[in-house]
């Protein structure tokens, strides 16, 4: 396969991973995931557009890993949108995926979400997150991961930087690349590739979600809530907790068959 062909099928999927994040209330109007160029490692895509208005390419957009800015000029033309450094929104978080990339380079995708069924885990005042493996698809969250707080970072930025919880600063970026949970924001994770991501995304919603109704179950009885071993976690982690073809093949069967997205690249793939 040529290289454009693959980076049209990379970016392919990336938009349908939007569909599917959305579709699993993972991503709403906030909320992006992103993926490496797969033959330029020091840059990535990702978009600023809610996930159901992505629909093509020019909803996307490259930025580079090692300082966060937005990829200008590209031979051969990507035909991504060009955003130019002083055109950068004040809300846009690519510093969050640029610094993930940039600390991990096996990372190949990385999902921000603002689901609440997950921010409520960072809430409280912990060096760690609340949030506890309860079941064999969330092995690889571990036992203790640590809560990003951005109030403990804002004095290593310009006095005039807003205090909004955005990771919209590079000292923020490198500080949250370290954590799952970000108290009052949302979470993050990453996988080698865009299905693995897309599955840990949606299995940190489903985690919160029972053990909300697991805690909320010990409230009213005498009984303790026994969580995945360390054991268990890495063994989880290390044998199924990924995406398979079959897994992919059934998110993107349920989007298009939902009628609610559109994959410009997708469609012209076919014809």
């Amino acid at each position: 396969m040529e290289e454009a062909d693959i980076l049209d099928s990379t970016l392919s999927a990336l938009i349908t991973a939007f569909h599917i994040l959305h579709r699993y209330k993972i991503l709403d109007e906030h909320g992006h995931i992103s993926v490496r160029h797969p033959a330029d490692p020091s840059t990535f895509f990702t978009s600023n557009v809610p996930a159901i208005l992505v629909s093509s390419k020019r909803d996307l957009n490259q930025w580079r890993v090692r300082d966060g800015l937005p990829v200008t000029k590209t031979h051969p033309t990507t035909g991504c949108q060009i955003v130019e450094p002083d055109e950068v929104p004040e809300d846009s978080e690519h510093y969050l995926h640029s610094c993930v990339y940039n600390a991990y380079p096996g990372v190949m995708s990385v999902v921000h979400s603002h689901a609440p069924e997950a921010v409520v885990f960072g809430l409280c005042d912990a060096s760690g997150s609340m949030m506890q493996p309860t079941y064999r698809d969330a092995g690889y969250l571990g036992s203790s991961t640590p809560i990003f707080d951005a109030a403990k970072h804002y004095g290593l930025l310009p006095w005039s930087h807003r205090q909004n919880l955005l990771i919209n600063h590079i000292r923020l970026g490198d500080a949250v690349a370290k954590t799952l949970n970000g108290r009052g924001h949302g979470f993050d994770t990453w996988a080698e590739n865009i299905p693995d991501a897309v599955w840990r995304a949606i299995h940190v919603r489903r985690n919160g979600l029972i053990q909300t109704a697991a805690m909320d179950q010990r409230g009213s009885t005498d009984l303790d809530v026994i969580y995945l071993s360390d054991q268990e976690c890495r063994d989880c982690r290390d044998t199924t907790n990924k995406a398979t073809p079959l897994t992919w093949k059934a998110w993107v069967a349920e989007v298009e068959r939902s009628g609610m997205y559109h994959n410009e690249m997708k469609d012209q793939r076919q014809r």
